[in-house]
């Protein structure tokens, strides 16, 4: 017992050298969580109720994997931005649903990760997201296809944020949620504020606040509505949290929660409903806990309720999604939940799904 007392205390005042994992045993040098991360290891595909009959369709792979990236359709194109580096912070790719083909037709003019993207008169937008994948940004991005160009718009004015949820609905773009950086760091803030930019006037106001401050979430529009979707608060805890806001009133309404917890889902509209695409729980990654969904999920809110759609052939978080030509698109992401030491790792796969799909509801 004194021997190994006498090695702490000279290993501890680097009198004398240890190998690496006695040093970490001794808690003197803390790794890099390396959980391994394979397809179908952190599968989680609920029993009940059964996922029903139908299938997802193999697409044509993406040319480079993009993780905590976006996506959204502009006429049969759904364009895929950003993403966790390496390597995919200016990345930005096109998919024509049509012709089948893969390009990349800009890139970025700045890195951005964990950015949320919406689209607006033919034109693509980037509120936020982590600047060179590391630190918040207020900034505001617009792409516009045509003539290939970006513009630098006037920036949000709250606190600078990432992983929230986006959409456009009339002539106002809607920001919800977020939070500043939240990997490395032990306490962050979770951000319930919901920002709206104005493209009539160029300018940014506030509604309404979420009930439920929340970062990782995901949403979209249907019929004037803003819904948002899952998420994770200050822990790694993955929410089964379901808002709307209406605009008209400058109001949020709790709906019924989400059939399973989930953050970093897709979440796009189609066929009159809220479609809820993967997503995963973070919980104890580093120790060998967490999932990732291959489940889809549509709410209708005709009727308050949820029920399942096919299962995707690959489960994933953090990728993409889009709806082109009676199809919905769930494109790339991770089948891991976490970041291993050397970023995280994705998936070239891409998936549809027919929005006939969604009629049996």
């Amino acid at each position: 017992m004194t021997l190994v007392l006498v090695v702490g205390v000279l290993a501890g005042a680097n009198v004398i050298n240890l190998p690496g994992h006695w040093r970490q045993t001794l808690g003197f040098e803390t790794a890099t969580p390396n959980p391994p991360c394979r397809l179908g290891l952190y599968r989680k595909d609920p029993k009940s109720p059964p996922a029903p009959a139908g299938n997802w369709r193999s697409e044509p792979e993406m040319p480079r994997t993009q993780v905590e990236s976006t996506a959204v359709a502009i006429g049969p194109i759904i364009y895929t931005a950003g993403g966790s580096p390496p390597g995919n912070l200016h990345t930005v790719l096109a998919f024509n649903t049509r012709t089948k083909r893969w390009s990349s037709p800009t890139h970025l003019p700045v890195g951005l990760d964990h950015v949320e993207a919406a689209t607006y008169n033919g034109k693509l937008y980037l509120p936020g997201g982590y600047l060179n994948g590391e630190e918040p940004t207020t900034d505001f991005w617009q792409y516009d296809p045509k003539t290939n160009r970006w513009t630098q718009l006037a920036p949000m004015h709250q606190p600078p944020r990432a992983a929230g949820a986006v959409t456009v609905i009339g002539h106002k773009l809607y920001v919800a949620g977020g939070a500043p950086q939240t990997f490395n760091v032990s306490s962050f803030p979770v951000y319930n504020t919901l920002e709206i930019y104005d493209f009539d006037t160029g300018k940014w106001s506030f509604g309404a606040p979420m009930q439920i401050g929340r970062h990782h979430i995901s949403g979209s529009a249907l019929d004037g509505k803003f819904y948002v979707v899952g998420g994770r608060g200050s822990k790694d805890r993955s929410l089964d949290s379901f808002e709307s806001y209406d605009p008209k009133t400058d109001e949020w309404e709790t709906l019924p929660k989400l059939p399973m917890g989930v953050a970093s889902p897709r979440v796009v509209t189609a066929g009159g409903k809220i479609v809820v695409v993967g997503g995963e729980d973070q919980f104890d990654w580093e120790d060998g806990g967490g999932w990732v969904t291959n489940s889809t999920w549509a709410y209708d809110p005709k009727t308050a309720k949820w029920e399942r759609l096919p299962n995707m052939k690959i489960e994933r978080r953090g990728g993409g999604a889009g709806v082109a030509d009676g199809r919905i698109y769930a494109i790339g992401g991770s089948y891991c939940p976490g970041l291993k030491p050397n970023g995280p790792i994705g998936t070239h796969t891409v998936e549809s799904l027919p929005i006939s799909a969604l009629e049996r509801g």
